[in-house]
């Protein structure tokens, strides 16, 4: 019995090493101001990346299948799986009242040793008038100040006066 305890413990432990969670990570930009990352979890199968999206009455959503996770240089990228509690294009989700929608999006594995990605719904020109779930710059740790990237910038301004 003790040698069974000892293996599941062991077992459990190891599994977990490659797991990870980071709550609301930092990043650089953004192209939607309706949409945050509340965060990213890294487990043995996926990456899954937890949505906030916050909106008005007459609104929509959707996302685009075509979305993935590439790392910061640009040299890997990682395919979408799946998404929960939001619609795939072309269906839309329409918002009835003001009201906050949280989703997930399943993406391939991203390795360890990879600590920032960009999330890329569709690259298109940023003057293009419908917003898209583009995230430049997520960290996947928080080895940093601790701090978000807004109050980052805020006190580099001020830093200047």
């Amino acid at each position: 019995m003790k040698t069974l305890l000892i293996l599941l413990f062991t077992f459990f432990s190891i599994s977990n090493l490659n797991a990870q969670t980071i709550e609301s990570p930092d990043f650089k930009s953004a192209d939607d101001q309706t949409t945050k990352i509340l965060k990213i979890e890294r487990n043995a199968k996926f990456t899954v990346v937890t949505f906030e999206h916050t909106n008005d009455e007459g609104a929509w959503i959707t996302l685009n299948s075509g979305i993935y996770i590439q790392d910061a240089d640009g040299q890997a990228m990682f395919k979408f799986i799946k998404a929960e509690n939001i619609p795939l294009m072309p269906e839309k989700y329409h918002f009835k009242k003001h009201e906050t929608k949280t989703f997930k999006v399943y993406f391939e594995k991203i390795p360890t040793q990879i600590k920032s990605v960009n999330i890329i719904e569709r690259a298109v020109p940023r003057d293009e008038p419908v917003s898209y779930l583009n995230f430049f710059g997520v960290k996947l740790d928080k080895s940093g100040t601790g701090k978000t990237y807004k109050e980052m910038v805020f006190e580099k301004a001020a830093l200047v006066y």
